[in-house]
């Protein structure tokens, strides 16, 4: 019997690849039927240096029967193009998209995309594997798999929600699997999901409303297979807040230390600057966190308030001191055209981080995001944004389009500046 190919995509920066796509393979291989009569392949491209007719002409010799992508903000145009070529090379081909991009849309993407056959939304590895299963078993009816938007009948249907995944070690570890390689600068190790805090911008919070923990013994065999490799310099924790919580981070950096024999450095894990004292300083550099991304995003009060986002100045300010002192690089992240915000409260945050003196300031315009908070309210804030991926914001009620296009331009000058090191 010839095996089903099954190809998975995504678009990526250079020289990234795929995480959750080695997840969904891994997942979906558990089961014996998939392993033993498909052939699951993953496919990473450079969103930046590879264009849609080059991911068409492979697929057109390889001639997968199911093809399934992985949309972000910064991917999708790519993905939805190439699905509608395909589709018109290969009308037998079954296109799946998940992500957090269509998810939260998914009706609408259907509707907007006909090559699109199925939209998964949520938590996709449990999905997937059933999906794949109702595909070679050609009588079971689409309708028996949760968490989808599927065509029937010229009609777009969506089955009930599906329950997140109670216990994160039924995922096998697509490391540990060899199904992923781990690679120098971009291999990324995940030992949650979820998020406690839920700002108004972010989706992380939204997809994953509870905190879910991998098994630390998983964890150690991630962490000793990466860190033993002699070609690894750095490596990723992709956890949503490193420094969650401090027992947990006593026992994981306990981790770290004792198998980086080959000083591998952990860049850039993102944590909460208010939660951090001095013996979370000294818990990072055990773990060898050679860089941290934190916010604040604005340090306007009515801002925070309108995003939901926690904010403590006494408490940031002291966390950024300590991480300097600690020699540990620190990126501060500054959002331009939130709701609350405009052109000189802009300038207040800007000028706020720029007296801590952080390693990076790092800005970035609003992307009003599906699924989030700012997306499903947005007419309360008078929030106008492009509907197309990566949907940049053009205004809110406090901060008109020429004011937020005046401090993107400024934030530009005052990146370069700051960033700049000279020797």
């Amino acid at each position: 019997m010839k095996k089903a190919k099954v190809t998975l995509i995504s678009f990526n920066w250079a020289n990234h690849f795929s995480l959750a796509n080695g997840c969904l393979k891994a997942y979906a291989e558990k089961d014996r039927v998939i392993a033993e009569n498909t052939d699951i392949q993953i496919v990473d491209f450079d969103a930046e240096n590879h264009d849609v007719r080059q991911a068409l002409y492979y697929l057109s010799r390889e001639r997968p029967d199911i093809v399934g992508f992985s949309t972000y903000c910064w991917n999708t145009d790519k993905i939805l193009e190439l699905s509608r070529l395909l589709k018109q090379l290969d009308p037998q081909t079954k296109i799946i998209l998940g992500g957090p991009e269509v998810g939260p849309i998914a009706h609408k993407c259907m509707t907007e995309n006909p090559a699109v056959d199925v939209v998964v939304m949520g938590e996709g590895e449990a999905t997937f594997q059933e999906l794949i299963r109702s595909f070679l078993d050609h009588g079971k009816p689409m309708a028996s798999v949760k968490g989808i938007t599927y065509r029937q009948d010229g009609k777009i249907l969506s089955t009930e929600q599906r329950p997140l995944m109670d216990d994160l070690g039924d995922i096998p570890s697509p490391y540990l699997t060899g199904i992923l390689t781990p690679r120098d600068k971009v291999t990324y190790l995940e030992t949650y999901r979820g998020c406690p805090y839920r700002c108004a911008f972010c989706f992380e919070g939204k997809n994953f409303p509870k905190l879910r923990f991998f098994p630390e013994e998983r964890i150690r065999r991630e962490i000793e297979l990466v860190t033993g490799d002699p070609n690894i310099s750095t490596f990723h924790v992709v956890d949503s807040v490193f420094n969650l919580k401090k027992s947990r981070l006593r026992r994981i950096a306990q981790m770290f230390n004792e198998a980086n024999r080959s000083g591998a450095g952990l860049t850039t894990v993102e944590v909460m600057a208010e939660l951090v004292d001095e013996e979370t300083v000294e818990l990072l550099k055990k773990a060898n966190v050679l860089s941290v991304e934190t916010g604040p995003q604005t340090v306007n009060t009515d801002t925070i308030k309108n995003i939901s986002r926690y904010y403590r100045k006494e408490k940031f300010n002291r966390g950024i001191a300590l991480l300097l002192d600690g020699g540990i690089e620190i990126l501060t992240d500054l959002i331009i055209g939130l709701p609350g915000d405009n052109f000189f409260r802009f300038l207040r945050s800007a000028k706020a981080m720029i007296r801590l003196k952080p390693t990076t300031i790092v800005f970035s315009i609003l992307h009003v995001l599906p699924g989030t908070e700012l997306y499903a309210n947005a007419d309360k804030f008078g929030l106008l944004f492009d509907e197309k991926a990566p949907h940049m914001v053009l205004q809110n009620d406090t901060f008109p389009y020429d004011e937020i296009d005046k401090a993107v331009v400024l934030a530009v000058s005052m990146e370069r500046e700051h960033n700049l090191k000279i020797p």
